[in-house]
């Protein structure tokens, strides 16, 4: 009978969750109300970065309730809009479209992480987990080995190189993503020299300048060229520098045995 109650019990959850926007989910043993989760759940607070809320306790995002000797587990919020109760949306424009529609666990682990801000991967290996082209695609394609996303719209995502692997290829087919220094921010390129992972004022969420009326192209690339030119001159700078002088001393030498122009005969 007990058994026999748990099953209906756990049916009826099933039925409520299809109509609900946050799903609850039966946990393995009753929990007391008092129950410390890290005691079993301690690889979920601990890592290189790990989610402040954390520290607020599991219950600033989780909502517990036990009822007899079943507890269940929800969200305190639908799962779109949980981060948002603590991290205001942006009301910018242009936005990031997994941000746009709450999926922010796409890109970020909730709770804990071995790269900064809880990202699932570091640096240009993130955006081309979705941006690059892939050979072969199942019906369901993995990302990060922990989500998912089906054929279709994994196909709808614009795709920006032709392989996860690529160090240039966006905007322009020998424009450099990775590998080099970047002009405006020093470190790497990478794809968040240029955009924007959440929201911006401007189309494709492009980063906005300080500088040259937020053309952040125009900034980069004056920053650059300038770096060239410096490090040409410190290369070659004696060798132009002799150079020159040889050619003014021809010059000069040419001048000087030039025969001097004969004087005007209708002068006075």
């Amino acid at each position: 009978m007990k058994h026999l109650h748990k099953t209906i019990l756990g049916l009826l959850l099933m039925v409520l969750a299809c109509g609900l926007r946050s799903v609850a989910a039966e946990h393995p043993v009753p929990l007391a109300k008092d129950a410390d989760c890290a005691s079993c759940h301690e690889d979920k607070t601990k890592g290189k970065a790990v989610h402040s809320a954390i520290a607020m306790g599991c219950t600033t995002c989780h909502d517990v309730k036990t009822q007899g000797d079943t507890t269940t587990v929800t969200l305190t919020a639908p799962k779109e809009e949980l981060c948002f109760t603590c991290h205001e949306k942006s009301k910018e424009e242009s936005l990031h479209g997994p941000y746009d529609k709450g999926q922010c666990v796409t890109c970020h682990d909730p709770h804990t992480s071995d790269y900064p801000k809880q990202l699932r991967a570091s640096g240009n290996a993130l955006c081309m987990e979705c941006h690059a082209v892939r050979a072969k695609l199942d019906a369901t394609v993995s990302l990060f080995g922990s989500q998912t996303i089906d054929k279709d719209s994994f196909e709808q995502i614009d795709k920006v190189v032709p392989n996860a692997n690529a160090k240039a290829g966006h905007p322009f087919a020998k424009h450099p993503i990775a590998d080099i220094t970047d002009p405006l921010n020093g470190g790497k390129i990478s794809c968040l020299s240029c955009h924007q992972p959440h929201s911006s004022p401007a189309d494709k969420l492009i980063v906005v300048a300080k500088t040259h009326n937020g053309d952040v192209c125009a900034a980069c690339h004056e920053l650059y060229e300038a770096k060239v030119e410096e490090e040409n001159q410190k290369k070659y700078g004696a060798i132009e520098e002799k150079n020159r002088k040889d050619v003014l001393d021809r010059q000069k030498k040419v001048t000087n045995q030039q025969p001097a122009t004969p004087p005007n005969k209708g002068s006075n």
